[in-house]
């Protein structure tokens, strides 16, 4: 190619139509120089970049971890984490979504900065980034994670979530009512033989959203009126389906039923759109005693070493190319709109006033 463009700058070469050409030429030459030098040399500043990281946190020495993540998870992640990193030590402060976001609240207010990472549901997320919890970190495994499952402006990103399924008892539905879309439960058929778990506000808003506010609404009332029975434990109400006491669950997330159907329980589950998925976002928390060890821990978290923590035990990931066995493919995926936090109070007492009453 150099010796085209040498010939090409000999005066004896040169012409308008010539001219163009080796415009063209040497526009293309340095675009392909670009591409071969730029990926390197922003590999070498992330690897600096993370090797500081390193460097500071053997200074911290230290990584606190708030979450309402299980606790074989929350202990799983950190103990990974400290075998990558023996010289950082983890405490784990695990709680419901409400009591993590309330220590947050009451440690702001004495001056008590405890956490430096933080892992609450999506709805608690969207407040603690509102509120000036939380921190912008993108991580570098952050381009293996699609848009919707991680904040375009690097607050948060999916730690694991939750597909939303129906779930059914396959002794008492017979194949041909399996339903195919939400639509097919207002059928008269299925009048009296479906459960709701009582806090269900979150899929209600979602369904709202997805559906639109009208047709969501229709069809919220109209399933109201199949005199669907209200429990309380969504995972319990999964295991009184397998023993028989409820045919269908309208609401379960995936790995409950499919877990249960692997140890042989007559439960199966079917996806339906929209395919909501439950998010379970991790953050850096604004003011952390011990940022870059934060930053190491949600780098190591969000890696493919890290997310395998969650996927081998059965549970989902939505990091790019790394799912559980036995996970539907053929969805349109349906992230969690944590926005619909601003109005939960007013979605809580609808839902309410419609199942629960």
């Amino acid at each position: 190619m150099l010796n085209w463009l040498a010939r090409y700058l000999k005066p004896s070469c040169r012409g308008p139509g010539r001219n163009q050409m080796l415009k063209t030429l040497i526009l293309h030459f340095f675009v392909l120089l670009l591409s071969l030098i730029l990926p390197k040399a922003y590999a070498a500043e992330g690897d600096n970049q993370q090797q500081r990281f390193i460097e500071d946190a053997k200074k911290e020495g230290k990584m606190v971890f708030y979450t309402s993540v299980e606790t074989e998870f929350a202990r799983a992640l950190t103990s990974g984490f400290e075998a990558k990193y023996p010289f950082i030590k983890t405490d784990i402060f695990r709680s419901t979504h409400e009591k993590v976001l309330s220590r947050m609240n009451v440690e702001r207010k004495t001056g008590t900065y405890t956490a430096d990472t933080v892992s609450v549901g999506e709805f608690e997320t969207y407040h603690l980034q509102k509120m000036g919890f939380t921190t912008p970190y993108k991580s570098t495994s952050a381009s293996a994670y699609p848009e919707g499952f991680k904040d375009p402006n690097s607050y948060w990103t999916d730690l694991y979530d939750n597909l939303i399924v129906t779930a059914y008892n396959t002794t008492r539905v017979k194949r041909d009512e399996i339903p195919k879309r939400y639509e097919d439960l207002l059928y008269p058929r299925w009048k009296g033989r479906m459960v709701l778990d009582q806090n269900e506000d979150r899929w209600f808003a979602n369904m709202l959203y997805f559906m639109g506010e009208k047709k969501g609404t229709e069809f919220m009332q109209a399933l109201a009126k199949q005199e669907v029975a209200i429990r309380g434990g969504r995972s319990m109400v999964t295991q009184l389906l397998g023993a028989g006491e409820y045919d269908l669950q309208i609401v379960a997330y995936w790995y409950r039923p499919y877990l249960m159907k692997k140890k042989g329980a007559p439960v199966d589950w079917v996806a339906m759109e929209p395919a909501i998925v439950a998010t379970h976002p991790i953050s850096v928390v604004h003011r952390a005693p011990h940022p870059n060890a934060a930053k190491l821990f949600i780098d190591f978290v969000l890696s493919e070493e890290g997310q395998k923590i969650f996927v081998q035990r059965g549970r989902e990931s939505a990091r790019t190319g790394l799912k559980p066995e036995g996970y539907p493919s053929h969805l349109k995926l349906a992230p969690s709109r944590m926005q619909l936090a601003e109005k939960l109070a007013e979605y809580t007492r609808r839902y309410e006033s419609l199942f629960v009453k």
